[in-house]
């Protein structure tokens, strides 16, 4: 019965202890669980319209959060256009213009190759804990998984989303579901990561569904499926001169 006992208070405890995270604190093992130093990655992208799915393919390299490169390799009429990201700032390359053109201002904010994803979404790279202030409102079930949720606010106006409401599962430490707001208040998209794998010691979603609200009867599905970590990137990758290759 004393065995009983402890073990019923050491749940307790451990319960309490559980409890008293902070959301920053939260969202900081977020990141160091899902952060990666370095990826490349083959890609499907399956973009519904009216229930009609067109499927692109795609394969990428980044390095950290601050350099990226993307091509398309599939259908046909998009084989060839490749993006370059370098820092907050993102270039495309179409093989019919044969020269780079700079993303910037208001297209940042327009569909990417007709997906729910815009270019903000993809130029992102900063972390959230540094734009936004982050509270633990409570927890949640989602598919069947025990989650915190928390609320985040942007301490500057300089920011994609006003506010964000995230659910992160409690053992893998990944966000599930996020909520990406106007200063309104009115819902612009909602995301949902699910099917991850353990890859290099990192939890690792390899489908990521984004619904653009602004958009009627649409959303986008990412499939990653051949996906290496940590790995050596030739520097060359990440050029103008790469980008604009015939």
């Amino acid at each position: 019965m004393k065995t009983t006992k402890m073990s019923l208070l050491m749940m307790f405890l451990g319960a309490i202890c559980a409890s008293a995270q902070t959301g920053s604190e939260i969202l900081e093992r977020v990141d160091r669980n899902t952060v990666v130093t370095s990826s490349h990655y083959d890609a499907i992208m399956k973009i519904s319209l009216g229930g009609t799915i067109r499927e692109k393919r795609f394969t990428g390299y980044a390095v950290g959060k601050s350099r990226a490169y993307m091509e398309f390799t599939y259908p046909a009429r998009d084989k060839g256009t490749r993006f370059l990201k370098i820092d907050d700032e993102m270039w495309i390359y179409m093989p019919a213009i044969e020269k780079a053109t700079k993303i910037a201002g208001h297209m940042l904010r327009q569909s990417m190759m007709g997906s729910d994803f815009s270019y903000d979404d993809i130029l992102e790279n900063e972390k959230l804990t540094s734009l936004y202030d982050i509270e633990l409102i409570g927890t949640d079930t989602l598919d069947g998984r025990a989650c915190f949720v928390l609320q985040l606010k942007a301490k500057a106006p300089e920011v994609n989303y006003y506010s964000r409401k995230l659910w992160v599962d409690k053992e893998m430490y990944v966000s599930m579901k996020v909520e990406l707001y106007a200063k309104s208040g009115k819902l612009l998209k909602e995301v949902s990561m699910g099917e991850f794998r353990r890859i290099d010691g990192y939890t690792f979603p390899t489908l990521i569904r984004m619904v653009n609200t602004l958009r009627k009867d649409t959303y986008t599905e990412l499939l990653l499926e051949e996906v290496e970590l940590d790995i050596e990137t030739p520097d060359r990758i990440f050029t103008r001169a790469y980008l604009e290759r015939k």
